[in-house]
């Protein structure tokens, strides 16, 4: 296997496993799908596109939650 597909499986994996986690978490302590995505390793321009949503919108929900945390 590539590197390249090495790399976007475990971002991936790493993207499911935290929905799981995030699913098993009480309703006020969830995260915004797109902090999620991030701390996969997902960069806004990729969450963007994922969710629909505006990549700047998406990197300013992140640079939030980074400030809240």
């Amino acid at each position: 296997m590539e590197e390249n597909t090495l790399t976007d499986l475990a971002r991936s994996t790493k993207a499911l496993l935290l929905v799981q986690l995030q699913a098993q978490a009480p309703p006020d302590e969830r995260e915004k799908p797109e902090v999620l995505l991030a701390r996969a390793g997902f960069a806004a321009r990729e969450i963007g596109q994922m969710l629909g949503k505006n990549p700047a919108a998406v990197a300013k929900s992140i640079q939030r939650a980074g400030k809240a945390a």
